[in-house]
């Protein structure tokens, strides 16, 4: 049996042979449970030992010698795999030492060529460091970009328009129109960038309006002074491309057109009837009082007088009140009304206004509502009026409540 000294020689003469073959080495035991790994942080200490190892004699002087490092021992997970360095190593001592504990199982020891260097050197550690970074998912909000949506103008079903080798010029806002009495402000209101694509001005007759929006004429009560003519300005009209025609006035307000229904009745057969298959017509415009025999009692006594002769498309209504959001909200509410007395017809709103509180406000919150599926019932509007005072506050510039309506 040979002493503990003499093992430690052979195990460092067996070190110099494997290390010299060129690559890692995993240590072969008689009985791994008798292994205890120790896994080292080591200070650099290099000692030159010449061992002379002879065999059947103990080593020499030389091979007692011993390299001792100060150890701080930290334990850590071994791997058993290989790892390629670029650090050359002539001899690697791994600064993990073995201990053999006491067997009785005899160890044949080979023959070692004698004086073998022994060479301890301080490995380089490369720690492998694995950075996970993780990627937030983020996630965008859909913006949603509304398309801009032209409403198409509705053409009457009963009749069929002009042809026209013009192009006719759209000014947006189908619905959108002007009520006015000088024709240049309906260009001023263009060309400061507002959106109109109709106008009227309670005539039969027009004046020079911007290509592209549609003048609709009005037969403003069967008096003479009105009715004159009449027809000559009804086919001009439909000829330039109106494919509707506007009823009489207000003819339930004593200062406007002031009919009773049935005169009404009589009128609207014998002036707008003939007109029915080449034009759309329109029942005469009511006001928006409440009070007995005016605004939609008026229109209801109207139809009652036709008798289901009078013609017409669309139903014309007024609205004058009060401003805010609580105006809009009952200019709204009498749209309705009118709507469900016109049996579901379509209807034309050509004459409202605020009369008090936040115009600006009132405009705001009625265009928004008019442009809306809820009030596609509603085909045309037109705020009163497109003059100095109301849209606008002098011919060149609009007025607060202008530019809302204009849509700028």
């Amino acid at each position: 049996m040979f002493s503990k000294a003499s093992l430690i020689a052979f195990c460092a003469a067996v070190a110099v042979k494997e290390v010299a073959a060129g690559h890692g080495h995993q240590y072969a035991h008689a009985d791994k449970r008798e292994i205890v790994w120790a896994a080292t942080e080591t200070v650099v200490v290099t000692d030159y030992v010449t061992v002379t190892v002879t065999e059947g004699q103990e080593p020499t002087a030389a091979a007692a010698t011993t390299t001792t490092s100060s150890q701080a021992h930290k334990p850590h997970h071994h791997s058993h795999s290989k790892q390629s360095t670029t650090t050359p190593v002539t001899t690697a001592v791994t600064t993990t030492p073995v201990v053999i504990a006491e067997s009785s199982t005899s160890v044949a020891v080979p023959t070692v060529i004698p004086t073998t260097m022994i060479t301890a050197v301080k490995p380089t550690t490369t720690k492998a460091t694995t950075q996970i970074t993780t990627v937030p998912t983020t996630t965008k909000a859909t913006t949603v970009v509304k398309p801009t949506t032209t409403t198409p103008v509705v053409l009457p079903t009963t009749t069929s328009p002009a042809a026209t080798s013009t192009p006719v010029v759209v000014h947006g806002g189908s619905k959108r129109g002007l009520a006015y009495n000088d024709a240049s402000l309906v260009q001023e209101f263009l060309t400061l960038g507002g959106k109109a694509s109709w106008a009227y001005n309670w005539g039969a007759y027009t004046g020079d309006l911007p290509a592209g929006v549609t003048y609709y004429p009005m037969l403003w009560s069967p008096a003479p002074e009105h009715s004159n003519g009449w027809d000559g300005a009804a086919k001009a009209a439909i000829a330039k491309g109106a494919d509707a025609l506007l009823s009489f006035n207000e003819p339930d307000i004593a200062s406007q057109a002031n009919m009773s229904p049935q005169d009404a009745a009589a009128g609207h057969i014998k002036f707008m009837n003939p007109y029915a298959g080449q034009a759309r017509i329109s029942t005469p415009a009511i006001s928006s009082s409440e009070n007995a025999n005016q605004g939609i009692d008026w229109l209801k006594q109207f139809f009652n007088a036709c008798n289901g002769q009078c013609k017409f498309d669309f139903c014309a209504a007024h609205w004058y009140g009060p401003g805010g959001v609580n105006g809009a909200n009952l200019f709204l509410q009498h749209l309705k009304a009118v709507n469900t007395a016109c049996d579901g017809k379509p209807v034309w709103v050509t004459e409202f206004a605020a009369e008090s509180d936040s115009v600006d406000e009132f405009v705001s919150t009625i265009v928004q509502a008019l442009e809306s599926d809820e009030y596609g019932f509603v085909e045309k509007y037109s705020y009163f009026m497109a003059n100095v005072g109301n849209l606008f506050t002098s011919s060149t510039q609009l007025s607060s409540y202008g530019k809302i309506y204009a849509g700028i």
